[in-house]
């Protein structure tokens, strides 16, 4: 949950769903895979939401809830600098809580170009170190190892 730094949300102490609900919120438009999870949780915490905006760009997002227009729901990374600076605070969801699985698939069968193999590297050098440095706090990481050719 992302907020004006005057409504107070802290990192430690999870907003329930109804509570964000009680807010205008700035939300992706219908359709966007992070509006669809939001809204699922809406469903499983049978509460309406009072959408004020809707934007798929995040960076208007976090401009619309400085100037007052509501909160929004984002990714710990997307805001992290953000609540760092003070400009946003942030608080996890919960009541029900909301999350999603971010997976990198890659083909077993063939050889894979060196260049898919090195976008591969770098995006998971990218989140194991958003992840190690605490810039997405709200994230777990979960490794597993390549299956071989026996399995």
């Amino acid at each position: 949950m992302v907020a004006p730094p005057s409504a107070g949300l802290r990192g430690d102490q999870p907003v329930p769903f109804a509570r964000a609900a009680e807010h205008p919120l700035v939300m992706p438009a219908a359709g966007h895979a992070l509006r669809s999870l939001i809204d699922g949780a809406a469903g499983r915490a049978a509460v309406e939401m009072d959408i004020a905006v809707q934007t798929n760009s995040m960076r208007v997002q976090k401009q619309l809830v400085r100037a007052g227009h509501g909160w929004t729901i984002l990714p710990g990374l997307g805001i992290a600098e953000d609540v760092a600076d003070g400009t946003l605070g942030a608080a996890p969801l919960c009541e029900p809580d909301v999350w999603r699985s971010i997976v990198l698939g890659m083909s077993r069968a063939g050889r894979t170009p060196p260049a898919v193999e090195a976008v591969a590297r770098e995006l998971l050098h990218q989140i194991t170190s958003a992840v190690d440095q605490e810039r997405w706090p709200s994230a777990q990481l979960h490794t597993r190892a390549a299956p071989t050719d026996d399995t």
